[in-house]
């Protein structure tokens, strides 16, 4: 798990830089071989997306595989991927939030997708 806030800090995503201005982090976390499998099956994305925020507290998360959208660019993407060096499949999940919340938000997804 890595804290990108400083890379995101001048993005254009009001989410967040909003999340940022308050104190939150933005934590990323590396998911190998998972390109495409949230963004195919939005039913399956919203079901942890909604236990994330049961027992978390979290809003919910962004993969790099949904970006450009939510004012994060291209460019911004790309360096998120060179930072968790990712491979042609795999994505990053974002987690935007106070840093505690961030961090059982991410490890609640790890829960959620194992099942899978």
């Amino acid at each position: 798990m890595k804290d990108i806030s400083d890379l995101l800090s001048s993005t254009k995503s009001g989410l967040i830089k909003g999340v940022i201005s308050r104190g939150g982090v933005v934590l990323g976390e590396k998911v190998e071989d998972f390109k495409n499998v949230l963004v195919d099956d939005p039913k399956f994305a919203e079901s942890v997306a909604k236990t994330m925020e049961k027992k978390a507290g979290v809003k919910g998360f962004i993969s790099t595989d949904e970006l450009p959208a939510f004012g994060i660019s291209e460019g911004e993407k790309h360096q998120i991927e060179k930072i968790f060096e990712c491979g042609d499949n795999d994505i990053v999940v974002l987690v935007a939030d106070k840093k505690e919340k961030a961090e059982a938000g991410i490890k609640v997804f790890f829960e959620e997708i194992a099942k899978k």
